[in-house]
């Protein structure tokens, strides 16, 4: 296939370690987010920036994702890694019906509608045989994080059955579930503190006695979208080091 693999929420944390690792190995990537200074960044640390595509938008807005896609143009799309994401207030449930709806729905926006409405725009410009992989998370699995953990949910059912309306396209769909990572900013973005505080308790939720790294993620993605991910989709695959255990 020829065409770019879209990477969303390039921008920082485990969405730019995917695109700098495909950049690393020669591939064409559009990267994707709603800041554009931080994408430029990401492009900047690229071997070959010219391999690189800035298409800037808020992808939880109908508005965002027409901008994203006019950047884009026509050209044909080999995958699709929807890495977008934010933990808002993990324990936000509102003090009255305003404050829920205004908590809930940004978690939608930035945990589900982030990958469906790019998703469901551009399916037409990927190519058969192509690459859909969607960014959850163990908080969907184990219902720990309220709003977060919902929308996360919400996200591994929607690979499932988009998994089913793209097969005819021989295009896989599929999920990766990441555990605790270390090395992002997500835990301090989402005011938690600093990661490094909470590596210890972290590790010592899983079976090997350790935390996730970028490289564990990449790793996972790489794999999906190569030749072993050829007959593997619909399926939520855990990257926790043992935190959750999956049939």
């Amino acid at each position: 296939m020829k065409g770019a693999v879209v990477v969303t929420g390039a921008g920082s944390g485990m969405g730019r370690a995917v695109a700098l690792s495909l950049l690393h190995k020669g591939r064409n990537v559009i990267l994707v987010g709603r800041r554009p200074e931080a994408l430029e960044e990401t492009r900047a640390l690229a071997p070959d920036p010219a391999l690189a595509l800035v298409a800037s938008g808020d992808l939880g807005q109908v508005e965002g994702v027409e901008a994203v896609l006019a950047r884009i143009g026509a050209q044909p799309l080999c995958g699709i890694i929807a890495a977008a994401g934010g933990q808002g207030d993990f324990k936000a449930g509102g003090s009255n019906a305003a404050a829920a709806e205004a908590a809930w729905l940004d978690a939608l926006r930035k945990n589900l509608l982030t990958a469906i409405l790019l998703i469901e725009a551009a399916m037409d410009r990927v190519e058969n045989g192509g690459r859909i992989i969607l960014i959850g998370s163990t908080a969907g699995l184990d219902g720990q994080g309220g709003p977060y953990a919902t929308a996360k949910a919400a996200l591994h059912g929607y690979g499932r059955d988009l998994a089913r309306r793209t097969a005819p396209r021989q295009i896989t769909v599929n999920t990766i579930a990441p555990g605790f990572v270390a090395d992002t900013e997500f835990f301090d973005a989402g005011g938690y503190g600093d990661a490094s505080q909470m590596v210890d308790g972290a590790a010592g939720q899983t079976l090997l006695r350790d935390v996730g790294r970028s490289v564990d993620i990449v790793s996972a993605v790489e794999w999906l979208l190569g030749e072993g991910g050829r007959w593997i989709t619909g399926q939520t695959i855990s990257v926790n080091g043992g935190t959750i255990l999956m049939r």
